[in-house]
């Protein structure tokens, strides 16, 4: 068996798809020694272990023509038994199955995500037309996403399956050091960006609700790219936190790690996840996860975090004096939390998706 896995997303380091592509793609050189497969990178941004059975091509090309060239270049690489698109998106042409992987259907359910007509949409359209038209299999990340498939686009339910994503308990994992390495002020931290379903602006509210002498004692740090939400740090100002949100803009790997393993209490307070693997993050870390109940984020979860409605604004201050204020609340939920984070693994999303391959060829 031939499989061709289109790994655009790789030099997104801080992006979830990267995260996905690169975690499963590890993965499948680590369980299966049997397969071929054949790597198409835009560009040797990650180095990945060395197998025999994996080739790594790459494949430059201009950002603003990826939706050309992911077209094309599926061609470039001879025949092939499986294409895997591991993300959400259509093909003109296949020599062989098709599968992508639906992260979620967001756009479907929020309006103002929907895709606004562009030279890569549009050049999307006249290639690919109907992109649900070929596609022979569809991985999802959650029963949510995979209900919402069902429900909004009418896919069938056996043409979907479930591969939860992992978490490199490796690389995140509780901090090692002998606790000399703390930051000058304690802080709870979110990481999101400019989406509007992230909804951080209900946690700076929030945390302006804390009683003054805790919220004294703590800043809140907001992690991603916010650069598109001025109102966010308007927001902040105008409750008089400007001096403790931090918008510490995008960051690598390690200094997310970093900040996981340091922060007191991760709040994640996201209208929408298709998973939610920054939850599963913290939680490896050994930090204490408050978050929304909405979506796939209960399945992730589990019982090993505290769960509000996303909108819940009093909910969240309430609950963040509870943990902030309580040693023995943030010492259950960081045990809690690290043996949740245990349970997902890459090889075993890399074995559920090797499995979705073989039924398809048999």
């Amino acid at each position: 068996m031939k499989v061709v896995i289109a790994a655009w997303h790789l030099k997104d380091f801080n992006v979830g798809l990267a995260r996905y592509c690169r975690g499963l793609i590890e993965a499948i050189g680590r369980v299966d020694h049997q397969n071929r497969y054949e790597i198409l990178m835009p560009e040797a941004a990650y180095r990945f272990p060395e197998h025999p059975n994996l080739r790594y091509r790459v494949i430059r090309f201009p950002v603003f023509k990826r939706r050309f060239w992911e077209q094309v270049a599926p061609l470039l690489v001879g025949s092939y038994d499986l294409l895997h698109f591991p993300y959400d998106s259509g093909i003109a042409w296949k020599r062989g199955k098709f599968v992508v992987t639906v992260h979620d259907v967001k756009p479907l359910i929020f309006g103002e995500l929907r895709r606004r007509w562009n030279l890569n949409s549009m050049v999307e359209q006249a290639l690919v037309g109907d992109k649900w038209a070929r596609i022979d299999h569809i991985l999802t990340d959650s029963e949510c996403s995979k209900r919402d498939l069902i429900g909004r686009l009418n896919v069938p339910s056996d043409c979907v399956t479930v591969a939860y994503p992992g978490v490199e308990l490796e690389r995140f994992c509780p901090s090692q050091g002998d606790g000399s390495n703390q930051p000058s002020r304690p802080y709870v931290l979110c990481l999101a960006g400019a989406d509007p379903t992230k909804n951080v602006e209900t946690l700076i509210e929030a945390f302006a609700g804390l009683p003054r002498s805790l919220r004294g004692s703590y800043d809140l740090i907001l992690a991603g790219d916010f650069r598109r939400r001025r109102d966010l740090r308007e927001l902040a100002a105008r409750l008089g936190l400007e001096k403790q949100v931090v918008f510490t803009g995008v960051v690598n790997d390690q200094r997310l790690i970093e900040l996981y393993q340091q922060a007191t209490l991760f709040v994640f307070p996201s209208r929408y996840e298709g998973f939610g693997l920054p939850v599963l993050e913290a939680m490896a870390c050994g930090c204490p996860v408050l978050s929304s109940n909405a979506s796939s984020l209960p399945e992730v979860a589990g019982d090993a975090a505290i769960l509000l409605d996303p909108m819940d604004v009093e909910g969240f201050t309430r609950e963040m004096v509870r943990v902030l204020s309580d040693s023995d609340l943030r010492r259950d939920l960081r045990e809690q939390g690290l043996a949740r984070a245990a349970q997902f693994s890459w090889d075993r999303t890399a074995r559920e998706t090797i499995a979705v391959y073989r039924a398809l060829l048999q």
